[in-house]
């Protein structure tokens, strides 16, 4: 199993997803952390200076292609906050998105693990 944590700085959860530095990857087997890399965010829409790139009209395009595509193969995203078409489209693409308020990667993914992580809903991002 992957899990993906939203980091500015290697150590820290962070938010909003689209503005984020980067993303650690866990490479989890059973409930032990194998492996941990960090990408950088070379590919949201924010990060690109796409942040205003949604059409109105014939409903939005507002893709995060990139950001799926990038974390191929995680099974879960932790983060601190986002909007609600990244969190609908992670989930469209089989990525769990998991917002939370813990504020340490590693233990975000070992409560995570261990089915101690509290889910924080509320932090989605409705405005858009």
């Amino acid at each position: 199993m992957k899990i993906a944590v939203a980091s500015d700085n290697q150590k820290n959860v962070s938010g909003h997803l689209g503005r984020v530095n980067g993303f650690l990857i866990y490479d989890v087997e059973e409930t032990e952390i194998k492996d941990r890399n960090y990408i950088v965010n070379r590919f949201t829409n924010h990060i690109l200076g796409e942040k205003h790139q949604h059409h109105h009209g014939e409903g939005h395009n507002h893709s995060h292609s990139r950001l799926i595509n990038a974390l191929k193969g995680v099974d879960t995203l932790i983060f601190l906050s986002g909007g609600w078409r990244v969190v609908e489209d992670l989930k469209n693409n089989g990525i769990k998105p998991f917002l939370t308020d813990e504020v340490d990667a590693d233990k975000a993914v070992e409560k995570f693990l261990k089915g101690e992580l509290e889910e924080k809903l509320e932090n989605v991002c409705n405005h858009h």
